[in-house]
Protein backbone atom coordinates (compact mmCIF):
# COMPACT_ATOMS: atom_id res chain seq x y z
CA UNK A 1 0.00 0.00 0.00
CA UNK A 2 1.36 3.14 -0.97
CA UNK A 3 1.36 6.04 1.78
CA UNK A 4 -0.20 8.64 -0.50
CA UNK A 5 -2.91 8.19 -2.99
CA UNK A 6 -1.73 10.40 -5.66
CA UNK A 7 1.83 11.57 -7.14
CA UNK A 8 1.84 15.03 -8.89
CA UNK A 9 4.19 15.72 -12.04
CA UNK A 10 4.31 18.59 -14.60
CA UNK A 11 4.19 17.44 -18.05
CA UNK A 12 7.38 19.16 -19.84
CA UNK A 13 5.73 19.11 -23.57
CA UNK A 14 2.13 18.57 -24.71
CA UNK A 15 1.32 15.23 -25.25
CA UNK A 16 -1.88 12.94 -26.23
CA UNK A 17 -2.86 10.47 -23.97
CA UNK A 18 -5.89 8.43 -25.28
CA UNK A 19 -6.99 10.93 -27.07
CA UNK A 20 -6.89 13.54 -24.03
CA UNK A 21 -4.55 16.73 -24.90
CA UNK A 22 -2.49 17.28 -22.59
CA UNK A 23 -0.87 20.96 -22.51
CA UNK A 24 2.74 21.90 -21.43
CA UNK A 25 3.24 22.72 -17.94
CA UNK A 26 -0.39 20.97 -16.71
CA UNK A 27 0.60 19.56 -13.56
CA UNK A 28 -0.74 15.77 -13.57
CA UNK A 29 -1.94 13.46 -10.65
CA UNK A 30 -1.45 10.04 -10.92
CA UNK A 31 -3.78 8.00 -8.60
CA UNK A 32 -1.48 5.67 -7.36
CA UNK A 33 -3.65 3.62 -5.30
CA UNK A 34 -5.94 2.73 -8.68
CA UNK A 35 -2.73 1.75 -10.23
CA UNK A 36 -1.48 -0.68 -8.10
CA UNK A 37 -5.41 -2.35 -8.46
CA UNK A 38 -5.97 -2.13 -11.55
CA UNK A 39 -6.90 -5.64 -13.09
CA UNK A 40 -5.94 -5.01 -16.69
CA UNK A 41 -2.03 -4.72 -14.85
CA UNK A 42 -2.50 -6.86 -12.18
CA UNK A 43 -4.54 -9.73 -13.82
CA UNK A 44 -5.95 -12.15 -14.52
CA UNK A 45 -6.79 -12.80 -10.58
CA UNK A 46 -8.18 -10.44 -8.57
CA UNK A 47 -5.34 -7.88 -7.53
CA UNK A 48 -6.42 -7.53 -4.04
CA UNK A 49 -5.79 -11.33 -3.93
CA UNK A 50 -1.93 -12.87 -2.60
CA UNK A 51 -1.17 -14.73 -6.24
CA UNK A 52 2.45 -14.62 -6.24
CA UNK A 53 3.16 -15.97 -9.70
CA UNK A 54 1.56 -12.97 -10.60
CA UNK A 55 4.93 -11.50 -10.31
CA UNK A 56 6.84 -13.54 -12.41
CA UNK A 57 5.04 -11.77 -15.34
CA UNK A 58 7.33 -8.88 -16.78
CA UNK A 59 5.41 -5.36 -16.06
CA UNK A 60 5.81 -1.91 -16.93
CA UNK A 61 7.95 -0.37 -14.43
CA UNK A 62 5.75 2.31 -14.17
CA UNK A 63 2.92 -0.09 -12.81
CA UNK A 64 4.21 0.12 -8.99
CA UNK A 65 4.84 3.29 -8.07
CA UNK A 66 4.78 3.12 -4.36
CA UNK A 67 7.96 5.40 -4.10
CA UNK A 68 6.93 7.38 -7.21
CA UNK A 69 9.41 7.23 -9.85
CA UNK A 70 12.15 9.13 -11.44
CA UNK A 71 14.44 11.58 -10.60
CA UNK A 72 11.42 12.71 -7.89
CA UNK A 73 11.18 9.36 -6.39
CA UNK A 74 11.18 8.85 -2.69
CA UNK A 75 14.99 9.54 -1.48
CA UNK A 76 14.79 6.80 1.04
CA UNK A 77 13.71 4.15 -1.17
CA UNK A 78 16.77 2.18 -1.09
CA UNK A 79 16.70 2.08 2.58
CA UNK A 80 13.17 1.87 3.34
CA UNK A 81 13.16 -1.56 1.10
CA UNK A 82 16.42 -3.05 3.00
CA UNK A 83 14.86 -2.19 6.23
CA UNK A 84 11.71 -3.63 5.54
CA UNK A 85 13.71 -7.22 4.22
CA UNK A 86 15.77 -7.27 7.22
CA UNK A 87 12.20 -6.52 9.55
CA UNK A 88 10.81 -8.90 7.83
CA UNK A 89 13.26 -11.66 7.44
CA UNK A 90 13.55 -11.46 11.65
CA UNK A 91 10.18 -11.77 12.02
CA UNK A 92 9.20 -14.72 9.84
CA UNK A 93 12.30 -16.42 11.57
CA UNK A 94 11.08 -15.52 14.84
CA UNK A 95 7.36 -15.62 14.81
CA UNK A 96 4.06 -17.50 13.05
CA UNK A 97 1.49 -15.53 12.06
CA UNK A 98 -1.98 -16.80 11.66
CA UNK A 99 -5.17 -15.35 11.42
CA UNK A 100 -8.19 -15.57 13.73
CA UNK A 101 -11.40 -16.26 13.92
CA UNK A 102 -11.94 -12.89 13.74
CA UNK A 103 -9.91 -11.26 11.00
CA UNK A 104 -11.73 -10.10 8.03
CA UNK A 105 -11.76 -12.16 4.57
CA UNK A 106 -11.93 -8.51 3.41
CA UNK A 107 -9.61 -5.49 4.59
CA UNK A 108 -11.53 -2.25 4.13
CA UNK A 109 -9.28 0.62 4.00
CA UNK A 110 -10.36 4.46 4.83
CA UNK A 111 -8.50 7.72 3.86
CA UNK A 112 -7.71 10.72 5.44
CA UNK A 113 -4.36 11.95 4.72
CA UNK A 114 -2.63 8.18 4.62
CA UNK A 115 -4.59 5.23 4.10
CA UNK A 116 -5.09 2.79 6.55
CA UNK A 117 -7.87 -0.07 7.66
CA UNK A 118 -11.13 0.58 8.23
CA UNK A 119 -11.36 -1.39 11.58
CA UNK A 120 -8.85 -2.64 13.90
CA UNK A 121 -8.46 -6.21 13.24
CA UNK A 122 -7.00 -9.36 14.94
CA UNK A 123 -4.24 -11.82 13.94
CA UNK A 124 -2.42 -14.34 16.03
CA UNK A 125 1.58 -14.33 17.04
CA UNK A 126 3.32 -17.43 18.43
CA UNK A 127 6.95 -17.41 18.87
CA UNK A 128 8.53 -20.30 16.87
Amino acid sequence: YSFLRAVGRRCTKSTLVKGIDIPEDTVIMVDVMSLHFDPELWGPVDPNEFYPPRHEVKRNPLAFMAFGNGPRNCIGMKFAMLELKIALCKLLLNVEFSPSSNTPKNLELTEIFVRRPKNAFEILIKRR
